[in-house]
């Protein structure tokens, strides 16, 4: 049987075409609401692919790059890998919360960047905006279209000083925080805080 982990790398796969329809103020500071700043991005970003042959490589050397200024800025990091820890988080040290979060973040980029080719041969489209509380939290609805059956998928976004970020993104239902959340339970119960990070270093290749 497949675990939440391997569950949730293979939604990772799927959300990878979609990330850059993520929002940040800093680049649309007079955007009228996150909605809007969603559709125009991925339209944005969409072109950036369909009109450079390297991004449609899922070999090419560019596509990390590309995920480093576009995508990874957008994502609160930190946030996402304290929601997937729960209560676990706040047993680890200083450092070992860092660790995590930077080998977490490897994990979701790399997942993410095997995808960004396939983003030629898809659209988004914004259905609606869910605001959780005014101003600072928003699940913005799209879905994405290309596919013989199209994909819901929900952002979760925070507001804080760097602008707009997402914590969560949810696929047909399935959150990605979620997905890792019992997994993340499991190792730290079985081999503690230190067992968790050796787990995510080995995916990670290292």
């Amino acid at each position: 049987m497949m675990s939440l982990v391997e569950r949730a790398a293979r939604i990772g796969a799927l959300l990878g075409v979609l990330l850059s329809a993520v929002i940040s103020t800093s680049v649309y500071a007079d955007a009228p609401a996150p909605d809007e700043l969603v559709r125009k991005l991925a339209a944005e970003m969409t072109s950036a692919v369909r009109s450079d042959p390297e991004l449609q490589n899922p070999g090419s050397l560019k596509i990390s790059d590309f995920v480093q200024k576009n995508i990874v800025p957008r994502f609160d990091f930190e946030r996402i890998t304290q929601i997937a820890m729960g209560r676990n988080w706040a047993k680890a040290n200083s450092a070992e919360q860092k660790q995590i979060v930077t080998e977490f973040s490897k994990l979701l980029t790399r997942t993410y960047s095997n995808a960004i080719s396939t983003l030629k041969d898809l659209d988004v489209e914004v259905k609606s905006t869910r605001v959780m509380t005014p101003n600072a939290d928003v699940t913005v609805k799209t879905q994405m279209i290309g596919r013989p059956q199209p994909v819901s998928i929900d952002y979760s976004l925070i507001n804080g000083p760097a602008g707009w970020k997402v914590y969560d993104v949810t696929v047909e239902g399935i959150s990605l925080v979620a997905a890792y959340r019992d997994e993340f339970a499991g190792l730290v119960s079985q081999s503690g805080t230190s067992g968790l990070i050796d787990a995510l270093k080995k995916k990670n290749g290292g």
